[in-house]
């Protein structure tokens, strides 16, 4: 089940993204050592909802098996989908496909204009899934409120 993270799973936040870190680590910029040495104050705000920021997750027998966040950057019109991820005995079944629509859905209710994002120039599935999400791939994307790797793949879903 795909729900709303809240301040009170930031554990399983905590949890779920070091797996993540763990499993794919040339997904992410952030690393493993990172993220296992941030305070439990930065996983409460991360986890919290609000009206510029976002956390879901795949929620099976009380763990989290997928993520995905967003958050506006200085643009008050563009959220950033950051941090998808999805456990590989979940990978073909939809629940990146549902985890991304959940995005696209709370930006839209927001009132953001479009939500962006960047791929590793290697994660082909990746970019296969925005692209079926209804994502375009931009070689100008707006400019990012975090250092994306050089070479990375920019996606657009004007909402």
């Amino acid at each position: 089940m795909i729900r709303q993270l809240r301040q009170e799973d930031w554990r399983l936040l905590r949890e779920v993204r070091l797996r993540a870190l763990a499993s794919d680590p040339s997904a992410f910029i952030e690393t493993h050592a990172e993220a296992s040495a941030s305070p439990e104050e930065l996983w409460q705000e991360r986890a919290t909802p609000a009206e510029d920021r976002v956390s879901f997750g795949f929620e099976k027998d009380g763990r989290l098996h997928a993520l995905v966040a967003a958050f506006a950057g200085d643009d008050p019109k563009t959220v950033f989908l950051v941090g998808m991820w999805v456990a590989p005995d979940l990978r073909g079944t939809g629940a990146a496909r549902d985890l991304v629509e959940n995005v696209v859905a709370w930006a839209r209710q927001q009132g953001f204009d479009r939500v962006c994002l960047s791929v590793e120039p290697t994660n082909e599935r990746a970019a296969r899934l925005y692209a079926r999400c209804g994502f375009i791939e931009t070689s100008d994307p707006p400019p990012f409120p975090y250092r994306p790797n050089e070479d990375n793949r920019y996606f657009v879903y004007e909402l």
